[in-house]
């Protein structure tokens, strides 16, 4: 039982790491065009904690405001 909560646990750390608008089956859901990241952009933006310095992640918040 503990070995599921810490799964659970790790894959929770891991999601919040990465960009909460980019899935990997539909792409960036920030991007007005469902935009699919090349590899670079998902590993340097994407796949990371510095999603928050993607372009398309900051017009996201900007058109929501």
């Amino acid at each position: 039982m503990s070995h599921v909560l810490e799964i659970s646990h790790v894959c929770r750390e891991d999601a919040e790491l990465r960009c909460p608008y980019f899935d990997m089956s539909d792409g960036c859901d920030a991007s007005l065009s469902s935009l699919l990241p090349s590899l670079k952009m998902r590993a340097t933006l994407c796949d990371n904690e510095d999603y928050d310095n993607c372009p398309i992640f900051l017009a996201k918040i900007l058109r929501q405001r």
